[in-house]
């Protein structure tokens, strides 16, 4: 074994514990790569604790940057801003760790005046690698019951990735969002600073991890146009409510804690 992602920012939640266990892998010298995929605002909490990670091992950061604009922010309830998405960039280009920012489009609202304003906003990030995700509504979380009204234009369930549009949008159709996701890629990817990071990164391990990505992205960026051409959209298709049911927002307590009844004995005469 040499990679170890963390899917999520859930073992960051006790700082003692957490520099008691990057401590540990450095008196070990364990020898592993690690990522993780966090949100911002833990990346400038820890700020004081990032030389720990990179000497851990810690190589790259997965950035949610759901949107650059706050109010969607907001509603999606990430709990982040744009000043520190750009802050833990900052901070982790510092400490010679990779971010890798994910941008998630095809929100109703959006327009083609965001998705220019977003490819600026993303290009002030300067962030190391980039990946561009599709809004994808989950039944356990609060945004599904937002997007319970939404058209569904894919009723392939094996589609519902993260990399397909399955929502119907309203301003921008779906092949104009296509062209601004690809038009972003190509555009962060392909900026003088990326491309230097890829050829001349001081980490050897940092630039062959970047090469690797990049290969991949050259693949991946006509085989999506090419998907998309086949098409297989619906034109009037079901809401997200009638497509998934009920929201389970509700269910995530089921692991809560909880204080057994005590059973009081009748007694019988």
């Amino acid at each position: 074994m040499r990679v170890v992602n963390f899917a999520d920012e859930n073992p960051t939640v006790s700082k003692r514990v957490w520099r008691t266990f990057l401590e540990a892998l450095i008196a070990e010298e364990v020898d592993l790569i690690l990522v993780d995929s966090t949100r911002a605002g833990d990346i400038v909490r820890d700020a004081d604790m990032l030389d720990l990670y990179k000497r851990a091992g810690w190589a790259r950061f997965l950035l949610g940057l759901e949107s650059t604009d706050a109010r969607t922010l907001a509603k999606i309830r990430k709990g982040t801003t744009t000043t520190t998405d750009r802050e833990a960039i900052r901070l982790l280009r510092r400490h010679g760790i990779l971010s890798m920012a994910t941008w998630i489009v095809g929100f109703e609202e959006e327009t083609d005046r965001d998705y220019w304003r977003g490819l600026r906003q993303l290009l002030s990030y300067d962030p190391d690698q980039i990946q561009m995700l599709y809004v994808t509504p989950h039944r356990w979380t609060p945004y599904y019951r937002l997007a319970a009204g939404r058209r569904v234009i894919r009723t392939d369930r094996r589609l519902w990735d993260y990399k397909h549009q399955v929502l119907a949008t309203r301003r921008v159709p779906p092949w104009r969002v296509l062209l601004w996701v690809k038009l972003i890629e190509a555009v962060l990817q392909g900026r003088p600073r990326a491309l230097l990071q890829v050829l001349l990164h001081p980490d050897r391990g940092l630039r062959h991890a970047m090469r690797w990505y990049t290969r991949m992205g050259r693949r991946v960026w006509p085989h999506e146009i090419r998907g998309f051409l086949r098409g297989g959209r619906l034109r009037d298709g079901p809401t997200v409510a009638e497509f998934w049911g009920e929201p389970l927002d509700g269910e995530e307590e089921a692991l809560a804690a909880r204080t057994p009844e005590r059973r009081v004995e009748t007694p019988v005469a």
